[in-house]
């Protein structure tokens, strides 16, 4: 464990027993160069208040190929993580923000590039995107921690792999993502490199996502492996989510030792792939960021605002 744990920390991880904060690079982008990230241009969160953090670090039950985080596999620690003794969400959301904290008071010696202003609001952040790294749906109190930082007034965005179909149904963020990344068992296998058994998990909690209330399915798109869109529409359809994303694989982190720069989709890519999803299926495109590769599609059948309301 603590070999993994000593990685991260390298890459500027912070991280208390299970739970990590790590400050996202478009936290930094906007307040150094004032420059938002395509979650603030697609739903309106703020981008310099956002927290991006997970309650299960290294816990997860994929070995995605396009992972830029370090995987065990990695480094051949596959089967040994033993699950930890889980803290109480109480303690989880009071990590997360201190720890957040931590690394915003870091940008007090270059105030006069951030601002005043700009500054206490980052300390005072109002998004959380439960995303990081691992599975949040593997910590036992996810339910109570959302419910928690909705009670102390922030918004909250899940990213599931989709397996623990039973935890997605009773949470309810604001919005909840489920990330489907393959369109049938054998690219599964090959992709995501989950047990068989586990599909049949995702198609399940595919069947139930259209009763929640904001969802989303994300699909990150590898050159040669799933970027044959028309694949994934009776997926989408089947799910009848409210935003489908579809996004390039980036080649940084740990993915680089599984896949080549040249996997990754160029934005114009991306777009064509939305204007095929746009005229095969219910979902509308509606919006795009060029610098992160990724289009938003809107399903015609349950239109709502994507800018939040919180």
């Amino acid at each position: 464990m603590e070999e993994i744990y000593q990685i991260l920390r390298k890459q500027r991880y912070q991280i208390k027993n299970h739970t990590a904060v790590k400050l996202c690079g478009w936290v930094r982008k906007c307040l150094l160069e004032n420059k938002r990230c395509y979650k603030s241009k697609f739903y309106g969160i703020e981008t310099h208040r956002c927290i991006q953090c997970t309650p299960a670090v290294v816990w997860c039950q994929q070995n995605c190929i396009f992972c830029w985080r370090v995987l065990p596999s990695d480094i051949n620690m596959q089967g040994s993580l033993k699950e930890p003794k889980w803290d109480e969400p109480e303690v989880v959301f009071e990590q997360i923000l201190k720890m957040h904290r931590t690394m915003i008071m870091g940008y007090k010696g270059v105030i006069d590039r951030v601002g005043e202003e700009k500054f206490e609001e980052a300390l005072n952040p109002r998004h959380v995107a439960i995303s990081l790294s691992g599975e949040p749906t593997l910590y036992p109190y996810l339910d109570e921690l959302i419910k928690i930082f909705h009670k102390n007034g922030f918004s909250t965005f899940v990213v599931s792999n989709g397996i623990l179909t039973d935890v997605i149904e009773k949470i309810e963020p604001t919005q909840l993502y489920v990330s489907l990344d393959a369109y049938d068992v054998e690219s599964y296998k090959r992709i995501c490199r989950g047990k068989e058994e586990y599909w049949e998990k995702i198609l399940n909690t595919l069947d139930i996502l259209g009763e929640k209330k904001r969802t989303c399915i994300r699909t990150t798109v590898i050159r040669h492996l799933n970027d044959d869109i028309l694949k994934f529409v009776d997926l989408y359809e089947r799910a009848n989510v409210n935003f489908i994303e579809i996004k390039s694989y980036m080649n940084v982190g740990y993915s680089r030792r599984r896949l080549k720069l040249e996997d990754m989709l160029k934005p114009e890519e991306i777009l064509e792939l939305a204007k095929i999803l746009e005229e095969n299926s219910c979902y509308k495109f509606v919006d795009k960021s060029s610098d992160s590769r990724v289009a938003l599609l809107v399903n015609e059948n349950k239109k709502i605002n994507p800018k939040i309301d919180f």
